[in-house]
């Protein structure tokens, strides 16, 4: 038995009973997380902007982390939160009744990936959908998103959140220091929300 987890992005590229039926005929049953991570790295954000001075800067994006590791933030706080889709993997991966089988997870960019691969979970692989195709040699069209499953506004509308997204925003906001009396900084390196990476263009 092999199990997969589906990454949003590319849930919603698929009607999901023909994603199902895809993946079941190559092996592999999908599986979801029982936890609402989602929630879980909202409240770690939430509680950390009542403990710190300045800005608390969202690295869900491990482009955005990056970045913010070159670089000076004064004010700005980077923390030590891991993106939803590494905190499902954590659960699926220790999961007694899936233990002994080989598990996918797929992401919607390969920087996700590269990040979900160093924590070197057991049994464990995390694979850019694009090339989880590749690897059975099959073409499976997705429709494009207009919309991104993941938009800005995951911690919620307020004056007090900047709401950043776009490579060359991202990197013009982070240069000219712009979070100064911001509260919660919203980082989404593709523009718009997550569903433009390289690990889903291209199909």
């Amino acid at each position: 038995m092999r199990y997969v987890w589906i990454n949003p992005v590319t849930d919603r590229m698929y009607d999901r009973e023909e994603l199902n039926c895809f993946l079941k005929n190559h092996g592999f049953c999908r599986v979801n997380c029982r936890e609402d991570w989602g929630a879980a790295v909202r409240g770690k954000y939430r509680k950390l902007t009542k403990e710190v001075t300045g800005a608390v800067a969202d690295v869900r994006c491990p482009v955005v982390e990056r970045l913010l590791r070159e670089m000076d933030h004064p004010g700005l706080t980077a923390p030590d939160i891991e993106p939803i889709l590494l905190h499902c993997a954590r659960e699926i991966s220790g999961r007694a009744d899936l233990q002994g089988w080989e598990k996918v997870i797929t992401t919607p960019c390969a920087a996700l990936a590269e990040a979900g691969n160093r924590l070197g979970l057991p049994e464990t692989e995390f694979v850019p959908w694009n090339r989880f195709l590749g690897r059975l040699g099959v073409k499976f069209p997705g429709k494009p998103l207009e919309g991104s499953p993941i938009p800005p506004g995951f911690f919620g509308s307020s004056e007090k959140t900047d709401v950043v997204t776009g490579p060359e925003t991202v990197e013009r906001y982070l240069k000219e220091k712009g979070w100064r009396g911001a509260e919660m900084v919203e980082f989404l390196y593709c523009d718009g929300g997550c569903h433009s990476g390289d690990g889903v263009t291209g199909l």
